[in-house]
């Protein structure tokens, strides 16, 4: 249906072209009123759902529809976020029905609106749950079986940490990566490029990404491209803070034992590194 007026049934947008208008109004909901072409007059609640350093998200609701809103306020450059790559990768999980559909995506006004999924945010320590676990497993298993959508970026873990590396060294912000660290890294790096596959991956697995309305959604897609599956099992094992027995039956419910266990500890410890990387160029200001 046409989202032009005061129509509040909302067609799916993207826009990928230059933006008519560059500047965002004041407030976000405001921004995504006015672009999808309906009257203010029509909302009947909204409220800030998330507010980081990264997005900030609003919940709103018309007549007939519930939306999220999402507003990019980070330094996308530093953190390596693609915007554009984003906007393919959530129209293809968006129609596997693996990611919340997308009613608008326009990346030159930082500007996302899905929507809204009514389930509930997955607790830490929810995924230790065996079936839990298992259905987690298989969502991120089919994920990996999807077809890689044009545009979508290709992941060099290699070059994002040394990406990193430079903004901290450029700010005189180390932290706790030492020399030895690097090194670490580098080797771990190395060893993880042998024998290397690339897929469709979301890199970002925390329980506050997965929703579950009964069945299992994965939302927040800013890091997601094409790269080793080795690192969507690791961010669930590091994010849910999976012991050995509980990596186990998840190496075992994604694909039947078939993931190297010694690789997957690499990649746990890889994906705890630069989460660490990410945190230390998050909180410092350029």
């Amino acid at each position: 249906m046409s989202c032009g007026g005061a129509s509040t049934t909302l067609s799916t947008q993207t826009r990928m072209g230059p933006s008519p208008m560059p500047s965002l109004p004041v407030h976000p909901v405001e921004a995504a009123l006015d672009v999808l072409g309906v009257s203010p007059a029509t909302l009947r609640a909204r409220e800030r759902i998330k507010h980081g350093l990264t997005n900030e998200s609003w919940l709103i609701r018309t007549a007939r529809d519930a939306l999220v809103v999402r507003i990019s306020a980070a330094d996308e450059q530093a953190l390596q976020i693609d915007r554009r790559s984003e906007a393919s990768i959530l129209a293809a999980v968006s129609a596997a029905g693996i990611g919340p559909e997308v009613v608008l995506c326009d990346p030159d006004r930082r500007l996302l609106v899905t929507r809204y999924i009514p389930g509930e945010t997955w607790r830490s320590g929810q995924v230790r749950e065996p079936e839990n676990l298992r259905r987690l497993a298989a969502l991120v298993h089919a994920l990996h079986g999807l077809a890689v959508p044009a545009g979508a970026r290709r992941l060099d873990l290699a070059a994002s940490v040394q990406a990193y590396w430079r903004t901290l060294d450029a700010r005189g912000e180390r932290g706790d990566d030492t020399a030895a660290l690097r090194r670490r890294a580098q080797e771990v790096l190395a060893e993880l490029a042998r024998g290397a596959v690339a897929c469709l991956c979301h890199n970002d697995l925390n329980p506050l990404n997965i929703l579950d309305d009964g069945r299992l959604w994965l939302i927040d897609w800013e890091y997601a491209g094409v790269g080793e599956p080795l690192f969507d099992l690791a961010s669930i094992c590091a994010e849910h803070r999976l012991g050995p027995r509980e990596r186990e039956a998840l190496r075992m419910a994604y694909a039947q034992g078939q993931v190297d266990p010694q690789r997957l500890e690499l990649a746990c410890w890889l994906f705890e590194y630069v989460r660490d990387l990410w945190m230390a160029v998050r909180a410092t200001p350029a």
